[in-house]
């Protein structure tokens, strides 16, 4: 930092930043105020730390807070340059693996170099030049002043009811050995004066003067204070333990696919603790306890059975509404079919789909029973499942062969109206050449035609538009 000024726009602005540095966005007026500097200040020195590689501006990976403000009223988002060096190797891994999680990539000295030293500070304009001598004053403690009170040269005479100007320090044996809190009223001395307007030394009001004692005290009867001491606003740090890693958690955690955690990094909290659930059991979720390779196979089911590696890869579009930086649509689910399958963050999505349960039986694993024989539970329902999948082919079956008769019906009755008019049209051109027009046209072409339709009589309508497709749909 080049100065105090710029730390404190810098301090202000990361910290409702990520992580890692990113989405880091104030507007400058709210810099300015926590700051105690001007606005235009704080977008000057922000504009000054991007060209040290200090600030950088964020184009991708944009939070959702700053796309819930109105676009006229977005501030800049800025992506502190922290170098990847200032992170120690476990600590850069445990970042990166949370970036990955969100779509990011990773940190490293080439996309987070380390930063140029701060500029020198401005030297003072008067730096080297003596500062000027004030009035002379005689080193003679014994000076007198003209109204010969002895210990001062001031011109003001002393006398019992005033103190002198200026700030008269007491003593320091009878000082407290620490001065009081703010916004704490002064400790009074004897008389009721405040702590700040001591009376001068040998005055008559004063402490010593009733107690009996040496002049230039400021206690009532000798006895000190003790210090005030002030409590620290800052929380206590509160140590936690460890995480617990139950027997065969080693196994499982080696079976991670390294997309969601590369091996030698901890684990994700939430997967972490799903892991153990799976392992130990827990009888207030429903969860039976499981061995460590029951527990690897459910995640490879998991993860490979549903395509989990490529529906979470930054390229994947599970929808319309997807994009490089995330997808702000509904996920897809039991409830919501139609979601989009993308999977934003790989470790919570492996944390729910490891204890996701379909059976309603908690001991059942994917159709088998823990330590028992296949599930009926499970049998029932797939056989469910399958008379429903030959139910929905009948009806689209059928579907469909009522869409090609209305087809094929539609076009024949097309077909004879064509011929119709066609047939008419010849007529009325060969009796308008022979010089037949008017009442005696029309009455030969209604004869003819009414002959022509007997011999080629109308195929027959097709069913109301819609008609065959419910009817198959309710089938």
């Amino acid at each position: 930092m080049r100065d105090a000024e710029e730390r404190a726009i810098l301090v202000a602005l990361v910290i409702k930043g990520d992580f890692d540095g990113c989405n880091c966005f104030r507007s400058y007026k709210t810099l300015a105020e926590k700051a105690r500097v001007d606005a235009k200040t704080a977008g000057r020195r922000c504009r000054e730390m991007e060209q040290r590689g200090i600030l950088k501006r964020q184009e991708e990976h944009r939070s959702k807070a700053w796309l819930a403000i109105p676009e006229e009223q977005r501030p800049v988002i800025w992506e502190v340059m922290i170098p990847a060096e200032w992170w120690s190797p476990a600590q850069l891994a445990d970042i990166n693996d949370q970036r990955a999680g969100l779509g990011r990539p990773p940190l490293t000295p080439a996309n987070r170099p380390a930063i140029a030293p701060a500029p020198p500070k401005k030297t003072r304009t008067d730096k080297g030049t003596k500062r000027p001598k004030k009035v002379d004053q005689s080193s003679d403690p014994g000076t007198t002043s003209p109204g010969g009170t002895p210990g001062t040269d001031s011109p003001h005479p002393q006398d019992s009811q005033s103190p002198p100007p200026g700030l008269v320090v007491p003593q320091p044996s009878e000082s407290p050995s620490e001065s009081p809190p703010e916004n704490t009223p002064a400790v009074a001395d004897a008389v009721g004066k405040g702590a700040g307007g001591f009376a001068s030394a040998g005055g008559r009001d004063g402490a010593a003067g009733e107690t009996g004692e040496a002049e230039g005290g400021s206690a009532a009867s000798g006895t000190k204070l003790p210090g005030q001491r002030k409590r620290s606003p800052r929380p206590a740090t509160t140590k936690t333990r460890p995480r617990k890693e139950s027997p065969g958690f080693e196994l499982v955690r080696a079976a991670i696919p390294a997309a969601v955690a590369r091996p030698g990094t901890r684990l994700f909290p939430g997967l972490h603790r799903a892991i153990n659930d799976l392992l130990d059991g827990n009888a207030a979720a429903g969860i039976p306890r499981r061995t460590p390779e029951q527990v690897i196979a459910r995640i490879n089911r998991r993860w490979y059975g549903e395509d989990a590696d490529t529906r979470s890869a930054p390229d994947y579009r599970g929808c319309d509404r997807c994009t490089a930086s995330g997808c702000t649509a509904a996920r897809r689910d039991l409830e919501a079919p139609e979601g989009c399958d993308r999977i934003k963050n790989r470790n919570s999505w492996l944390s729910a789909a490891i204890l996701t349960q379909d059976c309603a039986d908690p001991g059942c694993e994917d159709g088998q029973i823990i330590g028992g024989e296949a599930c009926h539970a499970c049998r029932e329902r797939a056989e469910e499942r399958r008379e429903a999948a030959r139910a929905v082919a009948a009806a689209s079956a059928k579907l469909q062969a009522d869409t090609e008769a209305l087809a094929t019906a539609r076009k024949a009755v097309d077909e004879w109206t064509a011929a119709e008019a066609a047939e008419e049209n010849r007529l009325r051109a060969e009796l308008g050449r022979a010089g037949m027009y008017g009442v005696m046209l029309d009455h030969r072409v209604g004869q003819h035609m009414a002959g022509w339709r007997d011999r080629n009589p109308r195929p027959a309508a097709p069913a109301a538009r819609g008609t065959n497709e419910r009817q198959a749909v309710g089938a």
